[in-house]
């Protein structure tokens, strides 16, 4: 995810109005309205259905406005990206487009929050469990 966050950032901030006042106060603001963004979209998709239009409204303000059109256009392309990268990891298997967690459940009964490693369904404390759960697509061999 800080890859992708920091990829928009990186284009957008060439076009960001200096604040005189606060030197770096608009480059930060940029950057975490990116990363806020993305890792919403990592989190739960389904809860957030325009993401680029979103981010836009919040950041619109450090650019100029004959910069903004491009603007949105640059962030929409970058968050269908990234859709496109978390719905790949996901996969269509797991039902769960836009919500990278780890598929483990833990004592209380309540689905681990973290983040899975890449390739796998588990995150890091959980990635023992990758050897006694298949992958769906997987299956389980009969002899």
């Amino acid at each position: 995810m800080f890859e992708l966050s920091r990829d928009l950032y990186r284009e957008l901030k060439p076009m960001v109005i200096t604040d005189h006042h606060q030197p770096g106060r608009s480059e930060r603001v940029l950057l975490a309205a990116c990363e806020q963004t993305v890792s919403r979209i990592a989190r739960d998709l389904r809860r957030y259905p325009r993401p680029a239009r979103h981010l836009f409204s919040n950041v619109r303000f450090l650019f100029p406005i004959q910069e903004q059109l491009h603007c949105y256009r640059i962030i929409e392309r970058h968050l269908h990206e990234a859709l496109l990268i978390l719905e790949a990891e996901a996969g269509p298997e797991t039902g769960r487009i836009g919500a990278l967690r780890c598929a483990s459940i833990n004592r209380k009964g309540r689905p681990c929050g973290r983040e899975p490693l890449r390739g796998s369904r588990f995150c890091p404390s959980h990635k023992h469990l990758e050897a006694i759960v298949p992958m769906p697509h997987q299956g389980l061999s009969v002899a």
